[in-house]
C-alpha cells in the first residue's frame, strides 16, 4: 500500500489479514498479507500502485 491508500478495514482471517483500502483516485483495493509470512497478494489495480499492474493470484 502506498500513502496514498485510506485504510478503510482490516479483517483476521485463517490464511493472514485481509485490508480493503481506497486509493485517492477512489478505487477499491483488496490485500491479504499472509500469516505466514511471503508475499502480499492483491486484487484492485490502480494507476497508482505497481505502475497500474494488477497482482496475480494462483492456486
Amino acid at each position: 500500500m502506498t500513502q496514498r491508500d485510506r485504510v478503510l478495514s482490516r479483517h483476521l482471517t485463517s490464511d493472514g489479514v485481509v485490508v480493503w483500502s481506497r486509493c485517492s483516485c477512489g478505487r477499491l483495493r483488496m490485500d491479504l498479507v499472509p500469516a505466514a509470512g511471503g508475499a502480499r497478494l492483491g486484487a484492485g489495480p490502480c494507476p497508482h500502485r505497481d505502475g497500474g499492474q494488477a497482482s496475480s493470484v494462483s492456486s
